[in-house]
């Protein structure tokens, strides 16, 4: 069959990401890349022609149009002007942060605290709180219903700690925890965006 594609073929790749729209946050799996756009797990509700923004590494949110829909999954060409100019290799491997803001509860030695959750990923979060935290200790945590237990806390800084957890959560997991923090009442997409830390 003779190659129509004016760019080298996306190399495959599978990490966190995820897509803002009118809708809420969707957690996705990247699943290839290339110069001009991303090809992601279908995210509920996409139909080609859609405007959006996207996510998959610590630069922050990216402008798109789903250009498709198939089997699944979605590409989604971008419309920013710098497109992407790092090359897959270049791209970190660290977990992609959802701002999300909810309230969640800690428990430390048996007491338990109400503090604020700032974004989420699926090995860690960043969390507001008025306690005094320090690097090392342990904490379990109950975020829209789904308790993580022996989380440990990673740094703290200016009223914020990054939480770390026991074990990554899996992604089935995830998209389920996401959809339940953005149906909690206080939920709403961090209004800063992608500028926080995290775990």
């Amino acid at each position: 069959m003779l190659e129509r594609r004016q760019e080298p073929r996306a190399k495959s790749m599978f990490k966190s990401a995820y897509v803002q729209t009118e809708g809420g946050v969707q957690f996705v799996t990247l699943r290839n890349i290339s110069v001009s756009g991303v090809c992601l797990d279908a995210f509920p509700g996409a139909s080609q022609g859609d405007e959006v923004e996207f996510c998959i590494d610590a630069s922050g949110l990216r402008k798109g149009t789903v250009c498709w829909v198939k089997d699944g999954l979605c590409g989604i060409v971008t419309t920013d002007s710098d497109a992407f100019e790092s090359t897959p290799q270049q791209f970190p491997q660290r977990s992609v942060r959802l701002p999300l803001s909810v309230a969640v509860k800690l428990y430390v030695d048996g007491h338990r605290e109400d503090a604020t959750l700032r974004n989420i990923s699926i090995r860690g979060a960043c969390i507001s709180s008025r306690g005094n935290f320090v690097s090392g200790q342990l904490v379990s945590t109950e975020i829209a219903g789904f308790c993580f237990e022996l989380a440990s806390v990673r740094w703290v800084k200016h009223g914020l700690f990054g939480l770390g957890f026991a074990g990554p959560i899996p992604p089935a997991v995830f998209r389920k925890l996401v959809a339940k923090i953005q149906e909690a009442p206080r939920s709403r997409p961090d209004e800063r965006r992608f500028g926080g830390n995290t775990a």
